[in-house]
């Protein structure tokens, strides 16, 4: 399972956050891992080494190749040694080599392919789920919802672990009318020293849904940090979206804010303070 990398599906904005009607209760989608996985596996052989700021590797950002709509922000990660991570993820390789000793391969036209090497964990909040890794240089983070965090181990037939993914589903909530209402999903993208991957691509790639305009910007936190974002169909869509980048310690975290027509200050309020953690 060398070469897979856990992208842009998983990154990828629900469709409906865009264009559907504002939320109108709260929701949580429970997340299925096996059908996650199956869509995020992707290979890679490019090598992008962004600018620093402050000793943080900034993104370089894309569009999507003619015909389709999106765009692509490539980050260079650190590459974790396995004895970093001291915690009960430790009984990933055990599970990985168990998975490739049972699998049988199913028809080439199956709806249920569930490719061996890869396993989710779901956790209540974002500590436990740190926990569950630990590793000193994962940022302890507040999220700006509820946290129900999962977890995204990914290995290769030796049973080595490659890549990690924290993440949360996409979380509906309603906020008090006068300020409006959002929707958010957050990231966490590690690299081991197992891994043969230069470079994970963030973004999202629509197809031949059209998001609407797409503008990449920055600010500067006020410990000197740098957070690259995306505003997605902004004045375009009734449902529109901000993404937000930061690498810190080597590690890609992204925070995605989904809102309401004229709820830009509100969406990006969000995101600046969820990046003044770092």
């Amino acid at each position: 399972m060398k070469g897979i990398d856990i992208i842009e599906a998983v990154n990828n904005v629900d469709e409906k956050l865009l264009s559907s009607e504002a939320p109108n209760k709260k929701r949580t989608s429970h997340m299925r891992i096996p059908l996650i996985a199956a869509a995020i596996l992707l290979g890679l052989g490019c090598v992008v080494v962004g600018a620093t700021s402050r000793g943080r590797v900034l993104g370089t950002f894309a569009p999507i190749e003619t015909g389709t709509h999106g765009y692509t922000a490539s980050f260079e990660l650190k590459k974790y040694e396995w004895i970093e991570f001291k915690g009960d993820i430790n009984e990933a390789p055990d599970i990985i080599l168990e998975q490739y000793a049972a699998y049988t391969p199913p028809p080439v036209f199956a709806n249920d392919r569930n490719d061996p090497g890869i396993y989710g964990k779901i956790f209540s909040t974002y500590d436990e789920a740190a926990d569950y890794l630990g590793l000193d240089a994962l940022k302890r983070l507040t999220l700006p919802f509820d946290e129900d965090v999962g977890v995204m181990v990914v290995g290769d037939e030796e049973g080595k672990v490659t890549q990690i993914k924290l993440f949360c589903d996409h979380i509906l909530i309603t906020g008090d009318p006068s300020t409006g209402s959002y929707g958010g999903a957050f990231f966490a993208t590690i690299f081991t020293e197992n891994t043969d991957i230069s470079s994970p691509i963030a973004g999202g790639d629509w197809g031949d849904y059209d998001p609407g305009k797409i503008e990449h910007k920055e600010f500067v936190t006020s410990n000197g940090v740098v957070c690259q974002y995306t505003e997605v169909g902004v004045g375009d869509r009734t449902r529109q979206m901000v993404q937000g980048y930061i690498v810190d310690n080597g590690i890609l975290y992204e925070l995605d804010v989904t809102f309401d027509d004229g709820d830009l200050e509100l969406a990006t309020e969000i995101l600046r303070n969820w990046a003044e953690q770092f």
